[in-house]
Parts: C-alpha cells; sequence; structure tokens
C-alpha cells in the first residue's frame, strides 16, 4: 500500500514538473544537482547519462546514510560508557569518603604508620607521571593525525586551485594539451588528497565534467564549473578552520590535565615532607584524614559536572546526527523524484524545464 501511495505522489508530482522543479531548486543540495543535469543536457543521450549519475548518487547517499548511523551508535555507546564510569568513580568516592570519616578518631593512635603512608603517596605520584607520559603520547598521535588531515586539505586546495588554471585553458581558443594535463591532474589529485576526504565525490565529479570534451567545448559550461569549484574552496576552508579550532581546544585541554597533575604531585610531595617532619603531631594527620574526605567530595562533585557536560555534548552529538539524518533522507528523497523523471517522464517539455528553471 504504502509502494502504490509513493508511486501516486510521484506522478502527481512529475505532472506539475515546473513547480516540482522550483521546490527542487529551492534546496541547496538540489541546486547543485539541477545545475550538473542542466550541463549534462548539452550532450547527446544526456537523460541515459544522468540517470547513471544519480543512480550512482542515490547509492552514494544510502551508503553515507549507513555509515553515519553507524558511527553515531558509535558515538552514543561510548556516552554510555563514559556515564558508566563516571558512576563508577562516584561510588568509590562516596565509598572512601565514608571510610576515611570513620578512620577519623582512631587514626590518633596509627601516626607510627607515616613511613607506610609516605610509600602510598610515591606511588601515587609515579601514577601520575605515568599518566603525563600516556597523555602526552596520546596527544603526539592526536596532533599528528590533525597534521596529516590539515596538509590534506591544504593539497586539496591547491590543487583544486591548480585545476581551475587548467580548466581555464579550456576557455582559451588553443587549449594545447590542458584536457591531457587536467586528466592526469584529477587523478592525482583524487589518489593523494581527497581520497579520504568527505569532499572526494564532488571533486572527483566536477574534474570528470571538466574532462568531457563536449562539456568544455562551451566557454560559459567551463565558467560554471570554475565557479562550484570557488564555493567547494570556500567549504574546504570552513573545514579547515573547524579542524583548527578544535585542535587549539585539543591543546588547551591537554596543557590543563598537565598542570592538573603537576598541581597534583606538587600537592602529594608536600604532604610527604610534612609527614616526615611532623610524625609526631597527631592532629597533623587528624587533618590529613580530614583533606582526603574533602577530596573525595570534590572528586564527586567534578564527576557530576562533568556528567552534566557530557550529558549536553552527547544529546547535542545526537541531535546533529538525526539532523544529518534528515537532511540526507531529503537529499535521497530529491535524487529518487529524478530518477523516476529521467527513467519514466523524460521527454521535450521535461528537458525544457529542466533548462528554464534558474538555479
Amino acid at each position: 500500500m504504502k509502494i502504490v501511495i509513493l508511486v501516486i505522489l510521484l506522478v502527481c508530482t512529475l505532472g506539475q514538473q515546473p513547480e516540482f522543479l522550483q521546490q527542487v531548486a529551492s534546496n541547496s543540495f538540489g541546486r547543485q544537482i539541477l545545475q550538473t543535469i542542466q550541463l549534462e543536457l548539452t550532450q547527446e543521450n544526456a537523460a541515459r547519462q544522468i540517470y547513471t549519475m544519480l543512480n550512482k548518487l542515490f547509492y552514494d547517499l544510502r551508503d553515507e546514510d549507513a555509515r553515519s548511523s553507524k558511527a553515531n551508535g558509535e558515538r552514543q555507546a561510548q556516552c554510555a560508557d563514559q556515564f558508566s564510569l563516571i558512576n563508577s568513580i562516584q561510588e568509590k568516592a562516596v565509598v572512601a569518603k565514608a571510610d576515611y570519616e570513620r578512620q577519623i578518631p582512631g587514626k590518633q593512635e596509627e601516626l607510627a604508620n607515616k613511613v607506610n603512608q609516605v610509600e602510598q603517596k610515591n606511588a601515587e605520584i609515579q601514577r601520575n607521571d605515568q599518566l603525563q607520559l600516556n597523555f602526552s603520547e596520546q596527544r603526539r598521535k592526536e596532533h599528528q593525525l590533525y597534521e596529516q588531515k590539515r596538509d590534506e586539505l591544504i593539497g586539496l586546495i591547491n590543487g583544486l586551485k591548480q585545476a581551475q588554471q587548467i580548466i581555464r585553458q579550456l576557455q582559451t581558443p588553443h587549449p594545447g594539451g590542458a584536457l591531457v594535463q587536467l586528466k592526469d591532474h584529477h587523478e592525482q589529485l583524487v589518489k593523494n588528497y581527497a581520497q579520504n576526504s568527505e569532499f572526494k565525490s564532488i571533486t572527483s565529479l566536477l574534474m570528470e565534467l571538466c574532462s568531457d570534451a563536449k562539456i568544455h567545448s562551451d566557454n560559459d559550461n567551463v565558467q560554471v564549473i570554475v565557479d562550484i569549484i570557488n564555493d567547494l574552496i570556500e567549504s574546504i576552508y570552513d573545514v579547515q578552520k573547524r579542524e583548527m579550532y578544535a585542535e587549539d581546544w585539543a591543546e588547551k585541554f591537554f596543557q590543563q590535565d598537565l598542570n592538573r597533575l603537576q598541581k597534583e604531585n606538587v600537592r602529594l610531595s608536600g604532604q610527604i615532607a610534612d609527614d616526615q617532619a611532623a610524625a609526631e603531631f597527631a592532629q597533623q594527620r587528624l587533618e590529613d584524614l580530614q583533606q582526603q574526605a574533602l577530596l573525595q567530595q570534590i572528586i564527586y562533585d567534578n564527576k557530576e559536572i562533568e556528567r552534566k557536560s557530557f550529558e549536553v555534548a552527547c544529546k547535542e552529538d545526537n541531535n546533529a546526527a538525526e539532523q544529518a539524518r534528515v537532511a540526507r533522507n531529503e537529499q535521497i528523497q530529491i535524487v529518487l523524484q529524478l530518477l523516476e523523471l529521467f527513467e519514466n517522464n523524460f521527454n521535450d517539455r521535461t528537458r525544457a524545464a529542466l533548462m528554464e528553471i534558474v538555479v
């Protein structure tokens, strides 16, 4: 029944092609598709070529949707694991605080055990030192990944600019070997810089269009592609800026972690010195136990703040994934409708409507 309704809706929509195409053109994704279709319509056997292109785009979008859904599921699972870890730490903090508080009345007679406590604090310092090494190694790997992606983005931008220079040669009366150079440049650009990039599909598509002799024979078509590449370069610049922003924050949090561990070690070292110098003072030990109880409360409170922060971040991630899913499904519906148009309803009237639509 749902399939019948969908077919009826598609038929009704395609019966009002100008309105349907205007709705597609009101969507940024739809505009890009219509621009590409208008370029393709200048060729022979355009309908079949456009149908093939749309069919590939449909499967690419569907695969991207599956990957995104899986990635979001993994992120939410990580959030659940983080909440579980926070709960575990808070439970231990509550138990530890209660334990310290129970020991306070009788700890005055246990001051002879200060040496053992000093050893425990030394072990804690070693743990913090190891944590600093672990954080530094993790940060090194993260920075290396950032530099790799940054270099790829810069290379992609430079490659697209070089491609524009080559493409502009196609507009001259004597393009020379520009077409061969463009094809070689396309292969190297996709291989070296766009292979792992979210811009791979659109980059490859633009280069392939420029390599088509029937496209580059029309200077207006070539100029449209040059303009689209300009927009793509701006999009890549935006991604680069976001990566730089994330890198700056990652470095800031890394330094904060190191400072926190260093301060903790300084604090522990001071306690060791105090314990060694004031083993006979019972009151000092009593205050130490009180500090430990307070520390567990601080740990609990800090984890509560961390929990709320994670809740907000995880919710925002999930909302963003859902918004992306909705937008992608809208794109898929546009592609499906255009596939139906070129498979079963393409005629001279359709061609005229597509060429007349302003995008």
